[in-house]
């Protein structure tokens, strides 16, 4: 999903957010994507995000991802785990990341 897509809920979220880290503008730019994420779900099944930054809300029982380029994801919160992961350059031709 894009930023048009994205549901009310999390739209006031992440304006609160934006507002919560001194960003005046309405939408995301390059700068918020300084980690990478790797989400663990209780099934065992792993997913992880390259250039990207979550928000959770435990009223809504729900994660939301939000990528640089591969949009943005909304998951259950329960049973999910969640591991922010520092971007690490190995070299200047590769763009791998260790944790």
């Amino acid at each position: 999903m894009e930023h048009d897509d994205l549901p009310e809920r999390w739209a006031i979220k992440l304006q609160e957010y934006l507002r919560g880290i001194g960003v005046k503008r309405g939408r995301l730019s390059a700068e918020e994507f300084r980690h990478h994420l790797k989400l663990s779900f209780e099934d065992r099944w792993l997913a992880f995000f390259y250039y990207a930054f979550y928000l959770s809300d435990e009223s809504l029982n729900e994660v939301a991802v939000f990528t640089e380029h591969c949009g943005y994801h909304i998951f259950p919160l329960l049973g999910t785990q969640l591991k922010q992961l520092e971007s690490k350059w190995l070299d200047e031709e590769t763009d791998h990341f260790q944790n």
